[in-house]
């Protein structure tokens, strides 16, 4: 048993570790996702910006009036005579052409503007993404180029940051600052299927963890219950049966006991028979009932009688040192109703049973029996500790035994009153319960005849 237990709890912390590890690597994953998504947009937006400043530079010096020509000049080729800014790079270095352009421009005073840029960059963002996601286009120049290893204050990614910037620079000194105050709208969008996934894999596996979590809850407290319930068992069982053994070997040892004597030790055999079977009907019952209806059958019986005779065995029992009083009463005096005896005996008894045990010292057990109409109404009051609310919510739970039931004092197996609710259920009826603590409980059983 122990090396069973043993590897069952080896097993679920394998689970849960193996569990635990799939959230991560899944984590990790869309992590990865997320990031490859903003940097494809950053570099697809770089890549517009500098055409869109390219064009715009174009633009400006094609059109205007100084007499400027835009021409293409490749390797090999030669130079045109004449004022010619060049749109291949082939200038000795980037900064050859960059302050080339930057010279033209100023030539011309007509500078680049903000507004010439943008209008570039817009169509060739919503070529490249279908849309124009959030920007601003600013435009700065400087007496001096940027130190490089200051440009990374411009160029941010929105990893960790509120927004993505792209800095290019298109002359000496002169730049082009894309500002996308909130990417993360286009990440959702770019993304949408990725982040869908993500969350119903995490959901998924979030849950698979905690049904394990719960199986193993349930388990435990599964595995409790067989051993507490073993146990009671065990206890209710083979107190009457001890019982019903020294009765055997008091008559063996002693053949010619007095008359008065024989009949109160029969009586009392008699008494801890009917509780063995009173306990195994119980559990033979509920094991019907959880596979389906309980049959019931039948049959017009004088309730007066019915109940004397279920409640004088209890009035003969000797409950030493407990005094024990049953009352009984009935209105009409003498009325007839149909019902199952075996199923409402065994009710009756499993409610008797609970009245006296839970009353500790002088009970008194009143049961009220009433036909109005064609509505039949039993009641049994005991004066005993009564029950909270709490416990009054879940008493008719299968092996719910309640708070004061768990204690030693108050042995049982949590399933007499969950008889007694299929039971009168059964029947057509219901069950009802009041209760208060240290003053007592009522239940009421209430069916149409």
């Amino acid at each position: 048993m122990k090396k069973r237990t043993s590897a069952s709890n080896i097993m679920r912390l394998v689970s849960i570790v193996g569990i635990i590890c799939l959230l991560a690597l899944q984590w990790v994953w869309w992590r990865n996702a997320y990031r490859a998504v903003e940097v494809d947009f950053v570099s697809k937006s770089q890549d517009c910006l500098i055409r869109a400043v390219d064009k715009a530079i174009m633009y400006q010096l094609d059109s205007t009036s100084k007499g400027i020509k835009v021409v293409n000049v490749y390797a090999g080729e030669k130079m045109p005579k004449g004022k010619v800014i060049t749109s291949g790079r082939v200038m000795s270095s980037i900064f050859d052409t960059e302050y080339t352009v930057e010279e033209c421009i100023n030539f011309t005073k007509q500078p680049l503007t903000e507004r010439l840029i943008d209008c570039r960059f817009c169509t060739m963002l919503k070529d490249e993404f279908g849309y124009v996601p959030k920007h601003t286009i600013k435009i700065f120049r400087d007496s001096l180029p940027i130190n490089p290893e200051d440009k990374f204050r411009y160029n941010r990614v929105a990893f960790g940051v509120k927004q993505d910037s792209i800095l290019h620079q298109f002359g000496y000194a002169a730049y082009a600052l894309a500002v996308f105050p909130s990417p993360n709208e286009f990440y959702l969008k770019k993304g949408a299927l990725i982040l869908v996934i993500s969350i119903l894999l995490v959901l998924l596996i979030g849950s698979i963890l905690v049904f394990q979590l719960l199986n193993m809850q349930r388990e435990r407290k599964f595995s409790d219950f067989i051993i507490d319930y073993t146990r009671m068992i065990t206890h209710d069982l083979r107190t009457p049966v001890s019982g019903i053994q020294m009765i055997f070997k008091m008559f063996h040892k002693n053949g010619t006991l007095q008359e008065e004597i024989q009949e109160k030790y029969l009586v009392e055999g008699e008494n801890l028979t009917k509780k063995i079977l009173l306990n195994l009907d119980n559990i033979l019952y509920m094991a019907k009932s959880e596979q389906m209806e309980l049959p019931v059958h039948l049959l017009e019986v004088n309730i007066r009688e019915f109940m004397e005779n279920t409640v004088e065995m209890y009035r003969m029992r000797d409950y030493n040192p407990k005094k024990v009083v049953i009352e009984t009463h009935y209105e009409p005096d003498d009325f007839k109703c149909r019902i199952d005896v075996g199923l409402m005996e065994n009710v009756m008894c499993n409610l008797l049973d609970n009245a006296i045990k839970f009353t500790p010292q002088e009970a008194l057990i009143v049961i009220n029996c009433s036909n109005v109409g064609n509505n039949l109404v039993f009641s049994i009051r005991d004066n005993g500790i009564g029950m909270s609310a709490e416990d009054q919510k879940r008493i008719f739970v299968l092996f719910e035994r309640g708070s004061a039931n768990k204690n030693s004092q108050f042995p049982g197996f949590g399933i007499g009153l969950h008889f007694v609710e299929r039971a009168v259920k059964a029947h057509g009826g219901k069950v009802t319960v009041q209760s208060e603590v240290g003053k007592g409980t009522e239940f009421t059983i209430r069916y149409t005849s």
